[in-house]
């Protein structure tokens, strides 16, 4: 059986050491996302408080009005990772004050994440 760590130490180190390979596995919006890494083989399980979406600012009045629509950033999410995973990055990962980031490369939106607590499975 696989062993599980209730750390953000992992995915920190992860993230600090080689963070091309954190990828985006799956979501389960509204509370969570898992991360893999390729590199060491875990599985990062995130649980949420919250999803924010950012516009960016090369495509600032498209992003801008769309962003404004009445649909939850999660909506956002889900439709990005739906339409385009593998654009999906990890762009931030902040253990202590408990934030983590994703940007998508294609349609070059930006989720802030603020993180309940994390899991780590390892393979």
């Amino acid at each position: 059986m696989a062993q599980v760590f209730k750390s953000g130490a992992f995915v920190q180190q992860c993230f600090a050491v080689h963070p091309l390979c954190l990828n985006l596995k799956s979501l389960h919006l509204p509370n969570n996302i898992v991360l893999r890494c390729t590199s060491c083989n875990m599985l990062h399980r995130l649980t949420l408080r919250a999803v924010v979406l950012r516009v960016s600012a090369v495509h600032a009045v498209e992003d801008a009005a769309e962003a404004r629509e009445d649909r939850p950033a999660a909506a956002h999410l889900e439709e990005c990772a739906a339409a385009h995973p593998s654009a999906l990055s990890v762009r931030a990962l902040d253990v202590v004050r408990e934030e983590a980031g994703l940007r998508c490369g294609e349609c070059r939106k930006m989720y802030d994440l603020d993180v309940l607590s994390i899991e780590t499975h390892q393979r």
